[in-house]
C-alpha cells in the first residue's frame, strides 16, 4: 500500500538531521533523469515553485509511470523522492491520496514557505494525473 511506502520512506530519513536532509535531497536530483525538452511546457509545469518543475504521468497497465525536470537541485530531489514512491504504483489507489498522506515523509518542515507551496501543487497534479 502506497501510504506505508510513504511512512518507511520517512523513517528512511529521518535519521539524516535537518541539512542531512537537504543533502540526500540534492544528491537524489543527480541521480535524476533528464525530461525531454518536448515535455517542457505550460501544461507539465507545477506552478508557485521556487524553480522550474516539469511533471508527466501516463497511465500503462493501471499503473502510473510519471517523469519530471526541475531547473534546482532541491526541487529535483524533493521530487524524485516522491515520484519515486508513486511510480509503477497502481493509479486508482495514487487517485484516493491527499497531500496529508505525505506528512510522513518528513520533508515540508525542511523546505522554505514556496518550496512547501510547490510540493503541495505537485502533490495535488501527481493524484491528478492519476485520476
Amino acid at each position: 500500500m502506497i501510504k506505508d511506502l510513504i511512512k518507511a520512506k520517512g523513517e528512511e530519513i529521518a535519521v539524516l538531521e535537518g541539512t542531512d536532509r537537504l543533502q540526500y535531497l540534492i544528491d537524489l536530483a543527480k541521480e535524476a533523469e533528464a525530461l525531454d525538452n518536448q515535455h517542457k511546457v505550460d501544461q507539465n509545469k507545477i506552478f508557485g515553485c521556487a524553480s522550474n518543475l516539469w511533471v508527466v504521468g501516463k497511465k500503462n497497465n493501471g499503473k502510473m509511470e510519471y517523469q519530471f525536470d526541475a531547473d534546482a537541485f532541491i526541487t529535483k530531489g524533493t521530487t524524485k523522492f516522491v515520484i519515486d514512491i508513486l511510480n509503477h504504483q497502481p493509479a486508482d489507489e495514487i487517485a484516493k491520496l491527499t497531500k496529508d498522506d505525505f506528512k510522513p515523509l518528513g520533508i515540508m518542515e525542511l523546505l522554505t514557505a514556496q518550496r512547501q507551496s510547490g510540493l503541495s501543487n505537485l502533490l495535488d497534479f501527481v493524484i491528478r494525473l492519476a485520476k
